[in-house]
């Protein structure tokens, strides 16, 4: 089997990419070849022990998003005009693809979203900002695509889909993302002390563990605004952002630089869950967040709102807390998992199990097996005609 697996820009960092990569890593017992059709790529240690699998780049043109996003569709139709694949299997917005997962969630509600939290000089560009209105549109012819199967990660995005573009229940697939469950492990005391005391931080306070590119939406300032409010609780924020100077600036100017540890991306981020209490994601948009999954699997209790996809197993299971996106509630979230930390931190690991990248490896390789099958009777059907 051959599938064609499409990512725009494949950073390693990215949620997105590490469900790739996962997957593909799931699906290799299976031997499925597979082919990462992407504008750029940078391959982590995961990526560079693939095997069964290659990747061919996708010429990308212009000098506005836009453009560039309209560019990275030809190229890519380009490529599967002249390859033959079983499956195609799109992580972005574009026509000609037999699966498209939506990692990235709804563009519509995301936009809605930012419109409502949002000034009115930014709520007026975002209705006439030609890159909106581009997606947008392309999701809507998407939605007419009768052979398009949508993968959704949660059921937020699957009932998005449903009220946004009228997309019928039979052409989605919930498939929640999945984690091996063994690579990310619960530490014991004595070494969350000492890795805590390793990263400079006070072993005695609770720590906070951010992690996440995209600060603004991801909720990254107003977590430290909350814990500006709580000077015995302290942060750290992994990530990769264009706003790490901003947010870097905003620590500097609270004087929190004893208690906010700020390091950029990092490759493995195993230390940093080693030393953390608990996590935090509250973010405006966020479909099904990776970065939860391994919190989960080490024993952390998680904050995320609402617009979180795992918000509702996180509050069913009692593994955490749910939030809005400000600081008052952020704050008020973080002491409450904090005074319940230790039936929390038992909740979140058995929730974890739920993930099993097994699982969701075998729902993955049904749907495709599916997928080829209505392929090919299509084209009998057509040559019959």
């Amino acid at each position: 089997m051959k599938i064609a697996i499409i990512r725009r820009k494949f950073n390693p960092f990215g949620g997105a990419e590490k469900f790739i990569t996962r997957t593909i890593q799931g699906l290799s017992t299976y031997n499925i070849q597979t082919s990462v059709i992407a504008e750029s790529w940078t391959k982590n240690d995961a990526a560079q022990s693939l095997t069964n699998q290659d990747w061919i780049k996708a010429e990308v043109y212009g000098l506005s998003r836009t453009s560039k996003f309209l560019s990275f569709q030809h190229s890519v139709q380009n490529i599967l005009n002249t390859h033959d694949f079983d499956l195609i299997q799109s992580h972005e917005r574009l026509l000609g693809a037999d699966i498209y997962r939506l990692g990235d969630g709804i563009h519509a509600s995301w936009v809605a979203r930012l419109s409502k939290a949002s000034p009115w000089y930014t709520r007026l560009w975002l209705k006439i900002d030609p890159y909106h209105k581009t997606v947008i549109r392309t999701e809507k012819a998407m939605a007419k695509d009768a052979h398009l199967t949508y993968v959704a990660n949660s059921r937020l995005v699957q009932q998005e889909l449903i009220d946004w573009y009228k997309v019928p229940q039979s052409r989605i697939v919930l498939i929640e993302n999945g984690i091996d469950t063994s690579a990310f492990m619960p530490v014991s005391s004595e070494q969350k002390e000492a890795e805590k005391i390793n990263l400079g931080l006070d072993p005695e306070i609770p720590t906070v563990l951010f992690v996440g590119s995209g600060f603004s939406r991801k909720g990254a300032f107003d977590l430290i605004e909350a814990i500006n409010k709580l000077p015995d609780f302290q942060l750290i924020i992994v990530g990769h952002d264009k706003q790490l100077a901003k947010i870097h600036k905003r620590v500097k100017i609270l004087e929190l630089g004893k208690r906010v540890l700020v390091t950029g991306p990092q490759r493995d981020i195993k230390s940093f869950l080693a030393a953390a209490d608990m996590f935090c994601l509250p973010s405006l948009y966020d479909s099904f967040p990776n970065a939860v999954l391994e919190a989960l699997c080490s024993a952390l209790p998680v904050i995320v709102t609402n617009a979180v996809g795992i918000a509702e197993a996180v509050e069913q299971a009692n593994a955490g807390a749910v939030c809005d996106k400000e600081a008052n509630s952020i704050a008020n979230a973080l002491q409450r998992v904090w005074q319940n930390r230790e039936v929390m931190a038992k909740n979140a690991l058995n929730l974890s199990k739920n993930y099993d990248l097994t699982k969701a490896s075998h729902q993955w390789l049904d749907l495709y097996n599916i997928l080829i099958k209505k392929k090919k009777d299509r084209k009998i059907a057509h040559s019959t005609h």
